[in-house]
């Protein structure tokens, strides 16, 4: 890990310092704390959401991608080995 921040993470920080400040400012919540908490829950996911697409990281995936030779493969099991 270098010393620099990642640009992603500054996308992830910034939605959470703009969700702080839309449950300060926007939302008329009481106890007030709740509206905090709320903008700071809500910005910090909308951050990793714009940081994913952003970096291209998968947000859901079924597991690492295979090839189809891998599949078959892997559904055939270690039976081909011995017909060799």
């Amino acid at each position: 890990m270098g010393r620099y921040v990642q640009p992603h993470r500054l996308i992830v920080y910034g939605g959470a310092v703009t969700g702080l400040l839309a449950g300060v400012y926007l939302w008329d919540v009481e106890p007030r704390f709740l509206g905090w908490l709320f903008g700071l829950g809500l910005g910090l996911l909308g951050g990793a959401f714009v940081a994913a697409v952003t970096s291209g990281t998968a947000l859901a995936s079924g597991g690492p991608k295979t090839t189809r030779r891998e599949r078959e493969w892997l559904l055939r099991g270690d039976e081909d080995e011995d017909e060799r």
